[in-house]
């Protein structure tokens, strides 16, 4: 059977098998009847409707111990590209590794991000990591926290991620603004950082990953938060993701989740990116909507945005002898170019991390409908459930 993977608006996944499933994609297209001429014109605007059908089986987990305990949140920044356009590009960032953009451009611009004590209340400030070109040194201030990086002659990616990382783990990451929520106020009190390739390998280190030590699903959060003046200097990140409390779910837990997701879920707000724009940061002064409307909370946190559907890929192997990689289907929508969202353009790994703004991490949408029959004998849930693809939602 299949793993299907249904993404919640907080990044929580709901792991179901699929015994099956069905795709129907139509497209609308009107036909006049010439008279006289006795011919069928077709007017075709590339208005498609599109629906899958899931034949699912909810049972319980196997359960490991690891299963039963908590987990922290994980955001990343990948300094080795740009955030996509709207065609799914990846630009190199830094001039170093042959981007467009300079230690100059990033002078004075600044990254905020949220630890799971300072999300609970806005009282309590994030930490702010700003970006100083004129220096090699590093330096902080209190109340709120900040954290000054030198960036000077920092032309590449993997620099910029490892000045990052030595101001928040020395001297400059100490505060005397409490971070967590048994009182520690140094930066690796609320995470660990690590390094490693992002996107484009050329720039080496490139990609910083932090991970919440506060564990649970209070470590999630919509951070790093990046200034307005970022704009199209903006890095690809991924916001704090995939902290739980525990993992093992009994088929009843996975019948009673959807019941809420599909039942009663509020999104309160928007997904997606409209009208094919870049919109996976709504600091951004191009993009259509404000931030107050973006805000994960615990209302909407369980609304379903998102499904990743695996599938064998030959093209995407590496292997000499044509081995199967697996990779998750897409619906790539709006003007791009055909090389853009045929299965050479789909080179995101399985695993990877769904972002409702990239249609290249799964496909955007939710769940419209349900239908499940309880078998008592062998302790199951055999059903379908009805995903509808969409670009863009906007739902109170």
């Amino acid at each position: 059977m299949t793993k299907i993977r249904f993404v919640r608006n907080d990044g929580e996944l709901l792991t179901v098998d699929a015994m099956g499933y069905s795709l129907n994609f139509t497209r609308s297209i009107p036909i006049l009847p010439v008279p006289v001429l006795g011919e069928r014109y077709g007017v075709d605007m590339n208005m498609v409707s599109a629906d899958f059908q899931f034949d699912v089986i909810l049972a319980d987990d196997d359960c490991s111990a690891n299963s039963f305990q908590p987990t922290g949140a994980s955001a990343t920044i990948d300094f080795s590209r740009l955030k996509e356009d709207s065609g799914g590009t990846a630009s190199h960032m830094m001039t170093g590794d042959s981007g467009a953009i300079t230690v100059a451009d990033l002078n004075n611009l600044h990254i905020e991000m949220e630890t799971a004590y300072t999300n609970q209340n806005t009282t309590r400030k994030p930490v702010r990591i700003l970006f100083d070109s004129s220096t090699t040194s590093h330096s902080k201030t209190n109340n709120p926290p900040i954290t000054t990086v030198g960036i000077q002659s920092a032309t590449t990616g993997a620099l910029i991620a490892s000045r990052i990382k030595a101001a928040l783990e020395s001297a400059a990451g100490q505060y005397t603004d409490q971070l967590t929520t048994d009182g520690g106020k140094n930066f690796t009190d609320a995470f660990t950082i690590t390094a490693g390739q992002g996107f484009h390998t050329s720039a080496g280190n490139a990609k910083l990953t932090f991970t919440a030590k506060e564990k649970g699903f209070a470590s999630n959060n919509d951070t790093p938060h990046f200034s307005t003046t970022f704009a199209n200097k903006t890095p690809f990140f991924e916001a704090f993701a995939g902290g739980h409390d525990r993992t093992c779910k009994s088929a009843g837990d996975k019948l009673q989740d959807l019941i809420a997701y599909v039942g009663n879920a509020s999104l309160a707000g928007v997904s997606g990116r409209p009208l094919g724009g870049v919109f996976d940061n709504p600091d951004d002064p191009n993009s259509i909507l404000e931030r107050d409307f973006q805000l994960l909370s615990k209302q909407t946190s369980d609304y379903i945005v998102g499904v990743q559907v695996p599938y064998n890929s030959i093209i995407q192997s590496t292997s000499a002898n044509s081995d199967y990689v697996e990779r998750n289907l897409i619906v790539v929508t709006g003007r791009t170019n055909a090389d853009e969202q045929h299965s050479e353009a789909n080179n995101l790994g399985v695993s990877t991390t769904f972002n409702p703004n990239d249609p290249y991490t799964g496909i955007h949408g939710t769940v419209v409908a349900m239908s499940m029959k309880f078998n008592a004998g062998e302790n199951i849930y055999e059903g379908t459930l009805t995903f509808m693809p969409m670009d863009f939602m906007v739902a109170t």
